[in-house]
């Protein structure tokens, strides 16, 4: 038996189809490159991991419902190499420091005036309009593609006692549209708002629990990301940390109504059993940090953990979202960061 190295496990999760038809059939709710957990314990070796609503014994399941332990695939060089596989219980929805703040900071209530409430991720620059705008979901910023630029965002949101028009700090600007069509394959749920003017008395540029001028950095996450630490503030569980667990993900999100959108190339965040979630209903919209503060993610859906597994968030890697919005860092000194 030949195992599977990284780069293989990598380049296996990016191209396979295999699993799609249970994604389609609602059988299972993603999948990722990840590693081997037992009894919430990570073990340290990779994986193709699967996630499911819930574990059922292989005994109790038809064969062609069954997820292999190994998976065998042709090698480049002739032969087989074999994938690892691992289940784990997670189901994926979108994603309270929860008081109105003048000028408001990042990592709290916030949300467009037709939804509850999510999270105020972060200030950049439109590159577009050389303004400083918020960053955040699209089903936080513009209701999950039923809005329209210019519509009121408050802060707090609506489930935090925000109203129209006494609590509005900003306009909608733009979003990247969600594609809820079968078959479909979103890479990133995000929008941007513009603060009203002057945008210093509605905003600055710090992030609760992480520092004034954040983010003032970014990276791209690679292949030795795999258990880095990170951590971010949210309007719901406040001040988290964890480690990423899960690269090139694909997972099926539920937005109710709206419906389910399946999402590539997505990166999963947990943290050991028994020490709470990284995030939960609300904190949809945080940006994601590593230990050097360096900004990695903006957060958009997650799972609660279970008795057997961890809660899982998943983020999109920053600069994907930055590139698709057009968007840059503000320049240090560029913009307020004190109250």
């Amino acid at each position: 038996m030949t195992r599977a190295n990284f780069a293989q496990y990598r380049d296996f999760i990016r191209q396979t189809n295999q699993f799609d038809p249970l994604l389609e059939r609602g059988e299972i709710n993603g999948y990722s490159l990840g590693r081997k957990t037992v009894k919430g314990t990570d073990t340290g070796e990779l994986a193709i991991v699967i996630f499911v609503n819930r574990k059922i014994a292989a005994s109790q399941l038809a064969l062609s419902h069954r997820i292999p332990n190994l998976v065998q695939h042709p090698a480049s060089s002739g032969g087989t190499v074999d994938f690892i596989t691992d289940v784990q219980e997670a189901s994926f929805s979108r994603r309270p420091l929860t008081a109105r703040e003048r000028p408001a900071t990042s990592g709290i209530s916030i949300g467009h005036a037709d939804i509850t409430a999510g999270t105020l991720g972060g200030l950049m620059r439109d590159r577009r309009s050389g303004a400083v705008v918020i960053l955040s979901n699209n089903h936080v910023l513009a209701n999950s593609n039923d809005a329209r630029p210019g519509d009121a965002i408050l802060q707090p949101g609506i489930a935090d006692g925000g109203h129209d028009p006494n609590d509005v700090i900003a306009g909608l600007a733009r979003f990247v549209p969600i594609d809820f069509r079968d078959n479909a394959e979103n890479r990133m749920d995000a929008a941007i708002a513009a603060p009203l003017e002057p945008a210093t008395e509605y905003v600055r540029w710090h992030t609760q629990n992480i520092g004034p001028e954040t983010p003032g950095k970014t990276r791209n996450l690679g292949d030795g990301d795999l258990g880095t630490a990170v951590h971010k503030t949210g309007r719901t569980t406040g001040h988290t940390k964890g480690s990423i667990q899960g690269l090139y993900a694909t997972v099926q999100v539920n937005y109710g109504e709206a419906g389910n959108a399946v999402f590539v190339d997505q990166v999963i965040i947990s943290q050991p059993l028994g020490q709470g979630d990284f995030s939960r209903g609300g904190d949809s919209g945080s940006l994601v940090y590593d230990d050097d503060n360096v900004c990695v993610g903006l957060l958009f859906a997650g799972s609660e953990s279970t008795a057997r597994d961890p809660g899982t968030t998943i983020i999109t890697p920053i600069e994907v979202v930055m590139k698709e919005l057009d968007l840059e860092l503000i320049a240090p000194g560029a913009f307020p960061h004190d109250p």
